[in-house]
């Protein structure tokens, strides 16, 4: 029974967490990459190196439930890409602003 409710509990979480990545995109766009707080992301190496490891996370995630042989072919598909995306897009950042 446990189990059922950390999981109805993350659902909820994450659900929100999705419905809000707008307003979360456009704080850090205002402390990090607008002109009003530029050096925010020097400052603050530990954002981006969480927002990285955020991406990772998800992307092992969806990398585990992609996993189900009862996953709908366009899901495994969707999910494929998006890993692959996920995974572009952190390496070219390491690789252009370090770790």
């Amino acid at each position: 029974m446990s189990k059922q409710r950390a999981l109805s509990i993350g659902a909820v979480v994450l659900a929100f967490l999705a419905s809000q990545h707008h307003t979360l995109h456009m704080l850090v766009l205002v402390f990090g990459l607008g002109s009003a707080g530029t050096s925010f992301m020097t400052t603050a190496p530990w954002l981006r190196r969480g927002m990285l490891l955020m991406s990772l996370v998800m992307a092992a995630v969806i990398a585990y439930q992609i996993r189900g042989s009862d996953r709908p072919r366009s899901f495994r598909i969707s999910g494929a890409v998006s890993i692959a995306l996920t995974l572009g897009l952190v390496g070219w950042s390491i690789a252009n602003f370090g770790l």
